[in-house]
């Protein structure tokens, strides 16, 4: 062979190993898949219109949010009575979506955790404090203007404990068009005369009573994927079976969990799992698991 027979055979020989060594932008990314990658939560205060005051809420941003300019569905949850902003994040939220997206169990999501006090996210009836258009529309607003989320329906869902439980279903039915997916974990279901004063008369009442709302609404306005579960000794139990008869005997499609446990932050985290699994299977606008970043 030639001298310049051998300088071909050395630089193909050489282009060769260094396309083994160098993978390309898909294999990266699926190497990147398994690794221990981290979201970040930032807390963000912004104005409300409906209740005319400055309100915080706290957001995951999924792993390789900063590095890309892809837009995320986005997950809304909301916390129980005595509960804050923080509660989901206390109990271990972040870190079981960045192991549930680093894995590529679920695809990578934004998760927004607003402030609710102790307000039942409801449209107040004797006070005029609206936290339900607070919640359905204000937030949503901020967060859709000011991170990348998806904005539209089918890539927005929203879930809750407790009171977040009540408030999740009370605000996809008050607020059609918002959200394709609802979540109520440990169901809290008042009866008129047990609710806050603010729930206003038995008419007013009607208007904020998940039962009495889907009853009114029927299986065309209740299209949106639908979760329930709670511990089998939950004080609650009873009202959520009753529900879930209910929703049977309407025709409104949903899923039924009974569980082990009580109402309790115990509960909440051993199931945060389950919960992401949900809402990630709900969403329509999926994100290839192969390519996080």
């Amino acid at each position: 062979m030639g001298g310049k027979g051998v300088i071909a055979s050395l630089a193909a020989a050489i282009l060769t190993a260094l396309a083994v060594a160098s993978p390309t932008a898909a294999n990266t990314a699926s190497l990147e898949t398994g690794r221990n990658l981290v979201g970040t939560i930032e807390t963000r205060t912004f104005h409300s219109a409906a209740l005319d005051r400055t309100m915080p809420y706290r957001i995951y941003l999924p792993p390789g949010y900063a590095n890309t300019s892809r837009r995320y569905s986005t997950l809304y949850l909301l916390h129980g009575m005595g509960g804050t902003d923080r509660q989901w994040q206390d109990m271990g939220l972040a870190t079981t979506a960045d192991r549930l997206i680093s894995s590529g169990k679920i695809a990578p999501l934004i998760i927004v955790m607003p402030e609710g006090e102790n307000a039942y996210w409801v449209d107040h009836a004797t006070d005029g404090q609206r936290w339900g258009r607070y919640t359905a529309l204000d937030v949503v607003s901020d967060v859709d203007a000011s991170f990348r989320s998806i904005a539209r329906q089918k890539s927005r869902a929203i879930g809750g404990l407790s009171m977040g439980a009540h408030g999740a279903i009370q605000l996809a039915l008050n607020y059609p068009g918002e959200f394709a997916a609802v979540g109520a974990h440990s169901l809290v279901l008042r009866r008129y005369g047990s609710a806050p004063a603010y729930f206003g008369n038995a008419t007013d009442f009607a208007k904020r009573d998940p039962v009495q709302l889907v009853k009114a609404r029927g299986p065309g306005g209740c299209s949106f994927a639908l979760w329930i579960d709670i511990g089998e000794n939950d004080p609650w139990t009873t009202e959520a079976k009753q529900f879930d008869g209910e929703l049977t005997d309407l025709g409104i499609a949903h899923q039924w969990h009974l569980w082990n446990g009580d109402h309790s932050g115990a509960y909440w985290s051993a199931h945060l799992e389950e919960y992401l699994r949900f809402y990630d299977e709900s969403l329509s606008s999926r994100i290839p698991r192969s390519s996080i970043f």
